[in-house]
């Protein structure tokens, strides 16, 4: 989605929050997009705090095909989900209740890495809609597979980008990664989480946003959504297609990034990957899209009986998903310690 910035940036975002642009060509089918402008606020103190209600409780996870439970971080590593205090909600986890593809088993990953925590993504409850940051029920509800139980706040902010963006942050916090938080906003000044505590503002001067000093800030939780509120203001898609380095098809795994950044621009997140004995590959993806919504894992639209997996080889030629593409290899990215 488009919002006029108050850095004046010139940027080719879209399905983000960030800059300014040319007028956007007519979102892709069955969305809801309406381009509102985009807020000129220049900092996160500007924001209001993302409170979401509680959400339910679930059942204990339970393997989807019946087999052992895959070895997945526990539900504390998903920091938000405690931010209130207390135990974390009971939930199912992406691995756990999502199974392979038929004669597929999930590709090996480092414990520790992206890939492996994105494996344990908490889900709300099988049959939970897709909600907007409004509260609205998204009108589109054919396009989600499973809903993951991460807030999106009360401000059209955390758009397709800016949770790709989040979870990367989320995960780099859980993991004690907390120097290593950084990305460049749309007009390539960067913005880190290390300066972000040190006091670190930012103050435009004409279309360009410079670093000025400041306060410092505790390490919390509530500094942390400070510096994200600023990020998915200012960065997006083509920020992020512009940083992130390619991929070869070859290399794909999870953690990566498929990304256009345009006139649209969306971006979804590679959750997992699997492989057989043949040599197929198959990947899931997830996203949010435009306004700002729950992020979900997406179905396959060209393949009701692999859905919500997709072929690897599908992005030689370009591989559709429910709301948008087609994508492909070249549009691959990866952060860059994997």
């Amino acid at each position: 989605m488009l919002r006029s910035a108050a850095l004046g940036l010139v940027s080719l975002l879209a399905c983000d929050s960030a800059g300014v642009a040319p007028p956007a060509a007519p979102p892709p089918a069955g969305s809801a997009h309406v381009s509102p402008e985009m807020s000129s606020r220049t900092g996160p103190e500007e924001h209001a705090a993302k409170d979401m209600p509680p959400e339910p409780t679930s059942a204990a996870p339970v393997p989807a095909d019946g087999a052992a439970k895959p070895d997945l971080p526990p539900l504390t590593q998903y920091t938000w989900l405690t931010e209130a205090g207390g135990d974390p909600p009971a939930r199912e986890q992406l691995a756990a209740a999502i199974a392979p593809p038929a004669g597929a088993r999930r590709a090996a990953l480092p414990a520790g890495s992206f890939g492996a925590w994105l494996r344990g993504l908490p889900l709300l409850p099988e049959g939970t809609s897709v909600l907007l940051y409004s509260g609205d029920t998204k009108p589109n509800q054919a396009a989600h597979f499973r809903v993951v139980d991460l807030d999106v706040g009360d401000r059209d902010l955390q758009q397709c980008a800016d949770a790709v963006m989040r979870l990367r942050v989320e995960y780099q916090w859980a993991a004690d990664q907390r120097r290593a938080i950084a990305f460049k906003l749309t007009d390539g000044t960067p913005w880190d989480f290390a300066s972000y505590l040190g006091g670190t503002r930012l103050k435009l001067v004409g279309k360009k946003a410079e670093r000025v000093p400041g306060s410092p800030r505790a390490a919390t939780r509530e500094t942390l959504r400070g510096y994200m509120r600023t990020l998915f203001t200012y960065a997006g898609t083509a920020s992020i297609a512009a940083e992130l380095p390619r991929r070869e098809l070859a290399a794909l795994t999870a953690g990566d990034v498929l990304v256009q950044g345009g006139f649209p621009g969306h971006a979804v997140l590679v959750l997992d990957v699997a492989e057989d004995d043949r040599g197929g590959r198959y990947f899931l993806l997830g996203q949010s899209y435009m306004p700002a919504q729950q992020f979900h894992v997406l179905k396959n639209p060209g393949d009701a009986t692999l859905s919500p997996w997709y072929r690897a080889d599908a992005l030689k030629t370009g591989a559709m998903t429910p709301e948008w593409g087609p994508f492909t290899d070249r549009d691959l990215r990866r952060f860059r310690d994997g």
